[in-house]
């Protein structure tokens, strides 16, 4: 698949040397997929497309639960990006003022039948 290129703040980047906007492709569109995934929450775009996103209900509790976090991760990853075959690396490191970063690394397999490994990461919250 090919999309436009996006930042870590989701804006949409512009080639620097010929102004046109950017494009990313394969692996990268993929980590890119999974970052919009998980950073957009379960039913924001109830009119769109309500099945997209992260349940994000068990991330922000006193008492962080990394097990259960990471089966929601894991879920919105393989229900959202159909290119993922297994979950293979999935941290979470928590920062001040309740932001959590999130790391990721995913076997993939892509259309023309080649399998690869895309890794990322986003942070959420405040």
């Amino acid at each position: 698949m090919r999309d436009l290129a996006v930042n870590q703040n989701g804006d949409i980047m512009v080639d620097p040397l010929t102004h046109d906007l950017m494009l990313v492709d394969g692996i990268d569109e993929i980590a890119q997929r999974i970052r919009a995934t998980l950073s957009i929450r379960l039913g924001e775009m109830k009119n769109l497309a309500p099945e997209q996103g992260t349940n994000y209900t068990n991330f922000f509790l006193k008492n962080f639960q990394k097990n259960v976090a990471q089966t929601d991760m894991v879920d919105a990853i393989e229900r959202n990006v159909p290119e993922v075959q297994q979950v293979t690396d999935l941290n979470f490191k928590q920062h001040p003022n309740r932001v959590l970063e999130i790391t990721f690394k995913v076997n993939v397999a892509l259309a023309d039948g080649t399998t690869g490994i895309a890794k990322g990461g986003l942070e959420i919250g405040n």
